[in-house]
Order: C-alpha cells, then structure tokens, then sequence
C-alpha cells in the first residue's frame, strides 16, 4: 500500500535517478530501508497489492498504490478502475532500477529513431509516457548438469567441405542460472535481456515497488525444472561444440539432466515496458531496467525500403548498360577499362544488396519476437 512522506504526507514513488523514495508533492528523497509502512507486516510472507481493470478491453493492471499516472499498458485507455487488493508471495530479494524512464526513451530514440525506414507514427509513441517499468520475476539456480551430446560438424580439409561426428559426455556445476519465472514472457526474450548483475540487488523491500508494476511467478517446480535443463543444456552444448575442429558444428542429439541444488532464490529483476500498437498489430519493445540494454526492433516501412532496393537495382542496371555500351562501340579503345567497371559493378551489388537482403532477414526474424502475442499478453494479464 502506499507510503506516505514525513514531511508533507504526499506519496512516495522510487526514483531510479536517485536510488531513493522521492516524494511527489515536495520532492523529500528518502532510502527505502528508512522508511516504514506501519500498516505492513514485517513478518508475513506476503505483502498487498492493488488491482485494477480496464473497463475498455478487460486487462487487469496490478500495480502498488503509488503508480502515479496509472493506464491500460495494453490499449493505452484512461478508463481503469479499482477492482480489489490482492496479496502477493514476498520475494527474497531484487534488482532496483538503474534506468529511469526518460533514459529508457533516450535508449529507444539512440538505437533506432534515427532509422528513416522507420514510419513517423511509430517515432512519435516513443515517448516517457508510453513506457512502463515492471519488475518481472526470476528464480536464480545452482544446479547440477549432466549431458551427453552428439555433435555433427562441417568441416575444411583444404580441399573439400567433410562431415564429421564427435560425441561428448560430461557433468558440471552451474552458479546463479536466472530462470524467467513467467510461463508467458518467451524464454527466448527474457534471456536476451541478459546479463543481470546480482551485486547490486538488495533484500526484498516493497517501497522499491513503488511507482512500477510487477509481475509474480505462475511457474511449478517441475516447470522450473525443465527450463534449469534446458538452459544448462544451451550453456554446455555451446562449450561442446567450441572443443571440435574449426567449422560449423551444432549438437545433433543429446540426452541430459540437471538436479536443482539448494533452494532457488526468488527475485525481481526491472525492466521497462514499451508497447504500441501499428498497423492494428501489438509491438514491445523491452529495456533492461539496469544496464539499459534495447531487446526488439520497430516496425520498417516496406514502401520505403522497396523503394530504395528498386533505385538502387535500377543504379546499378544502368551502371551496367553503359558498361556494355562502352564495350560495344569500344570508346577509346577502352573496352579492358570497361571489362574491369563491370567487375566492380558487380562485386558491389554483390556486396550491397546480398547483405542487405540478410539484414533484412534478421530484422524480420527480430520483429517477429518483438509483435509475439506472448510478450503482449504478459504485458496485459501478468503484471503482478
């Protein structure tokens, strides 16, 4: 619930800038562990939280009683209304923000709204408003691993490219694996947030909340098993294959195990929320709270980028017609001249428009993660 300045009795919300409880009325800053909600238990397990719901497309928004300028994280609408308190299992710790919104915003426009591909509609929502900080719940792991993998790779002799097969066997201790404890959020964009630094996180402290939404674990221990093993998995497969010749190698089989040792620690790691919405489709954009590392990629103009493949091959095509123009009548005796610029037309659309396509491959593939419905929802349904 909310906690109130000793001052002026205004609310106080987390200021990542400061590291500090900052009042809203007077500007008081005040260290979390200084200050006391006399109305929260100590001892209990579990700490209050507010509910709301979005009268206009259903979405339940769980905040603290200080989020400032609360809204619909999914549709953007005012209409939110409070629907209950609800109690929440306590954590044994987290990561404090580091970035504040507006830098959040500044990461956003540095990596990307310099793009011209990118549609000016979508620029314009790339604003402090429209950005959300949620701390999103990780379980961290000490597990004991167990693989034995069979590697396929692609291998030069120096005269051919062979196939060959290694097999590998081995048992290790991992430290500290963070699990994503959210089944909805992708594994695969959570981790890439990564890394987290745990030498600043400090004891479970609500007033940290403050200001932020956050989500709660919906995981069992047999899904935090399975995805201990299959991270474990991911980390010593990559050190499998570095240990075969040089050449493209991947695991083609493997069987393995991990065994949780001790009890996993139950924490809450910052990140913030951009969403929008383009072309009647979701698109997140997600920060970490901490380092300031961007996951996601904007949406591009596809007119826009046609139109520059289309004047760059017709350039190059009427580079290459008066090559062979050159060639035909033979100006000057400088058909070998000629026979050179068409060798240098062509390595440079070679090089130009063959990366370009690849590009725009990985581009495609990163929009595809930052428009998944999963990342949507969680932002929706999951803010605990």
């Amino acid at each position: 619930m909310a906690v109130l300045c000793s001052n002026c009795s205004g609310k106080l919300v987390f200021n990542p800038a400061y590291q500090k409880l900052e009042c809203s009325a007077c500007g008081s800053r005040f260290d979390p562990e200084d200050v006391k909600d006399i109305n929260a238990d100590a001892q209990s397990k579990y700490y209050d939280t507010r509910v709301y719901t979005c009268a206009h497309c259903g979405a339940e928004i769980i905040t603290s009683d200080t989020e400032v300028s609360t809204f619909c994280v999914y549709c953007g609408n005012p209409a939110i209304n409070f629907s209950r308190i609800k109690k929440e299992y306590k954590p044994d710790g987290l990561i404090p923000f580091q970035i504040t919104k507006e830098e959040a915003a500044a990461k956003i426009k540095e990596k990307f709204l310099a793009n011209p591909f990118i549609p000016k509609e979508v620029k314009s929502k790339a604003v402090p408003e429209n950005i959300r900080g949620i701390y999103v719940p990780y379980w961290i792991v000490n597990a004991r691993f167990t693989e034995a993998s069979y590697i396929q790779a692609e291998v030069n002799n120096g005269e051919k490219i062979v196939t060959k097969y290694y097999q590998r066997v081995g048992t290790c201790n991992f430290q500290n694996i963070p699990i994503d404890g959210s089944n909805i959020l992708l594994d695969e964009v959570s981790s890439r947030l990564e890394p987290f630094y745990f030498a600043e996180a400090k004891e479970f402290d609500e007033d940290y909340l403050n200001g932020f939404y956050s989500n709660t674990s919906d995981m069992t221990y047999k899904n935090l098993q399975n995805a201990v093993a299959a991270r474990c998995h991911e980390l010593y497969s990559k050190e499998a294959c570095s240990t075969v010749e040089n050449g493209k190698s991947f695991v083609n089989d493997a069987a393995y195990w991990a065994y949780i040792q001790d009890d996993p620690l139950y924490m809450m790691m910052p990140v913030w929320f951009f969403t929008f919405i383009y072309k009647n489709e979701p698109h997140t954009i997600l920060i970490n709270g901490q380092s300031g590392k961007v996951v996601g990629t904007m949406p591009w103009s596809k007119k826009k980028i046609g139109m520059l493949f289309a004047s760059v091959c017709l350039a190059i095509l009427a580079l290459m017609v008066l090559a062979a123009v050159g060639i035909a009548f033979d100006f000057g005796g400088l058909k070998d001249l000629y026979n050179i610029f068409i060798v240098v037309v062509a390595l440079i659309a070679a090089g130009t428009v063959v990366p370009g396509l690849l590009g725009l491959r990985k581009i495609r593939n990163n929009i595809t993660l930052t428009k998944a419905d999963a990342i949507f929802k969680f932002v929706k349904k999951r803010q605990g």
